[in-house]
């Protein structure tokens, strides 16, 4: 699923949140959310990697902590902030997994790649949902388009 926002120039000053109640972000909310997350005594962090193949947009995200375990959370969706707008994907089951001695939660999203090009800089936000259903968000800074 794509879909594309314009980007409000007053969007960066907002302030950070971690938790957000809506389903469908601006990009003011996404380029809000913090670069770390303290979830459960942990501290997360995200990394992204965007890849463009031919028509097609994926974007990986590692979701890490420093110290096992990671908190119980899953990877529900993928949101990336460019010049042009916002892209978003929801990550389907098969394309979440655990990862690196379980300090690791990983998820991929996909769709169409209409208007994103190779090189771009983008930021990029995952949604995770813990256990009581709340979804929080975390943001990779620095994402270049592969």
């Amino acid at each position: 699923m794509k879909r594309l926002w314009p980007v409000p120039v007053a969007a960066v000053l907002l302030g950070a949140c971690g938790t957000l109640g809506t389903p469908e972000p601006t990009a003011g909310d996404l380029l809000a959310a913090p670069t770390t997350l303290q979830v459960g005594g942990r501290s997360l962090r995200a990394e992204a990697i965007p890849t463009l193949s031919e028509d097609t947009f994926r974007v990986r995200v590692r979701v890490q902590t420093k110290h096992a375990p990671i908190p119980d959370l899953q990877v529900t969706g993928v949101y990336v902030v460019t010049e042009d707008g916002v892209w978003n994907a929801p990550v389907a089951a098969r394309d979440r997994r655990h990862c690196g001695e379980d300090r690791c939660l990983q998820g991929t999203g996909r769709g169409a790649a209409e208007g994103l090009h190779s090189g771009e800089g983008v930021q990029v936000v995952v949604s995770l949902k813990d256990q009581k259903g709340r979804v929080l968000w975390l943001r990779d800074a620095r994402a270049s388009i592969q």
